[in-house]
């Protein structure tokens, strides 16, 4: 079985749309099926009294400040939702507040990665079951008893999804992948698995596919010498 393949850009493109519109087109070459984002709404989201949690940006004082200076405006974020479309690939982004919803609802997105940290979010998770869009669950901050339970809710409300073994570790040691949770989710949800990757090699993915994985999500980078907490977690777009 060929797995899809979506490759992340996160924020990678440090709010830039000169950078983003690049790397859809570098995915689209390399042969990935999909696109992913972040989408953040700052004032949604932060606060002027949040303080970091790792401070790793030197040209933000505060994390609200770094949410919006990568955040988009609505017609950029269609700009590359249509640029993704013309080149065959699915858009999809992860939504951080029930704003980031609606806005990515307005601009067609193909499907929702819910991240781990958001997975009991009923407030967020709500309003994602009310656009009947498909919906990527991402395990890795959860324990089975979480997943269970938004599944079933997934389930109820009759929309497509997935679920994708997940370790929150930037970038995840061999030994902490949890490639054993693939079939063990294949069994206990009968809906198609996969692996988001944070490994930044190309060897999970691989292994994963070898064990059923229906999805392979990885992040991407133009250079491991670029700026970006993701950065060591990612692929270069020549081994994507």
């Amino acid at each position: 079985m060929v797995p899809m393949v979506i490759a992340e850009v996160g924020l990678s493109h440090e709010g830039s749309l000169g950078l983003a519109q690049p790397y859809i087109d570098a995915i689209s070459d390399a042969g990935a099926d999909a696109v992913k984002f972040q989408t953040n709404i700052a004032d949604a989201e932060s606060s002027e009294q949040e303080p970091w949690r790792v401070k790793f940006s030197k040209q933000d004082e505060k994390r609200i400040d770094y949410w919006r200076r990568t955040s988009f405006s609505e017609n950029q974020w269609r700009l590359l939702r249509e640029q993704a479309s013309s080149r065959g690939l699915y858009f999809l982004s992860s939504p951080f507040s029930n704003e980031a919803v609606d806005l990515l609802e307005r601009i067609e997105v193909d499907a929702w990665k819910i991240a781990s940290g958001e997975i009991t979010n009923n407030f967020l998770f709500d309003r994602i079951c009310d656009s009947k869009l498909p919906v990527l669950i991402s395990t890795g901050m959860s324990r089975m008893d979480e997943i269970d339970e938004i599944v079933t809710r997934l389930k109820s409300h009759e929309i497509p999804h997935a679920v994708l073994q997940c370790t929150s570790m930037y970038p995840t040691p061999p030994e902490k992948l949890g490639l054993n949770m693939i079939r063990e989710y294949k069994e206990r949800y009968g809906c198609p698995v996969g692996l988001s990757d944070h490994s930044g090699t190309i060897f999970p993915g691989i292994a994963a596919t070898a064990l059923g994985a229906g999805i392979v999500e990885v992040h991407v980078v133009f250079s491991r010498k670029m700026f970006g907490p993701d950065v060591g977690s990612s692929l270069e777009i020549d081994e994507l």
